[in-house]
């Protein structure tokens, strides 16, 4: 019962704002997490022919989940989500293999589906990224990470804290800062911002 009313305060969390977390330590067949965070300090900004705008962050949101397949091997996906003044806003699907080298290093590979908006403007670009993800433990209930991803139409990269409130439930404190590139008319979009979350683990 107590897992059940811990996962319900993590899922009631996405609705708000959700973002990625410490990485799982296993990807045996069936293990999974979910993160959810708020964010504290939203950036977002439009670059258009190498000039760049402050398009004052609105709101910053992201929903994570992974599961494990076993073998090493397991599936990550992230929506993404930023808006700003002039109509401007950005999304993005990102699903990827995952490849767990030991517990604390992984590396990664998939698609990504960027969507951005900016004063009228809309388009849309379908690419690919490759990347890394490594975690260690500070302590018996903290612990630390970095991702770093790089492709045709997005570069990326986040480090974290993470405090275990219990056995499945996980509090953490990130930073994200991404590129979104390649869309139409030489437009891209930077973000960056600071998240309050927890994460949940099955």
């Amino acid at each position: 019962m107590k897992k059940l009313i811990l996962g319900a305060v993590a899922m009631s969390l996405l609705a708000s704002s959700v973002a990625c977390a410490s990485p799982l330590k296993s990807l045996e067949q069936g293990k999974a997490k979910i993160d959810a965070s708020l964010s504290l300090s939203p950036s977002l900004k439009g670059e258009y022919k190498g000039a760049t705008s402050d398009l004052d962050g609105k709101t910053r949101y992201r929903f994570g989940a992974t599961y494990g397949l076993g073998n090493h091997l397991g599936l990550d996906y992230v929506y993404a989500a930023h808006a700003g003044d002039y109509d401007s806003s950005v999304q993005s699907h990102q699903l990827n293999l995952l490849y767990q080298f030991n517990p604390n290093i992984a590396g990664f590979a998939g698609y990504v589906h960027n969507r951005g908006k900016w004063g009228g403007w809309d388009n849309s670009t379908n690419g690919y990224q490759i990347g890394v993800q490594g975690r260690m433990d500070l302590a018996e209930r903290t612990s630390a990470w970095a991702k770093f991803g790089i492709g045709n139409t997005i570069t990326q990269y986040e480090i974290g804290l993470g405090y275990d409130l219990t056995s499945n439930l996980e509090a953490n404190l990130t930073y994200n800062d991404t590129k979104y590139k390649d869309f139409d008319h030489d437009v891209d979009y930077k973000t960056h911002g600071i998240n309050l979350g927890v994460t949940y683990k099955f």
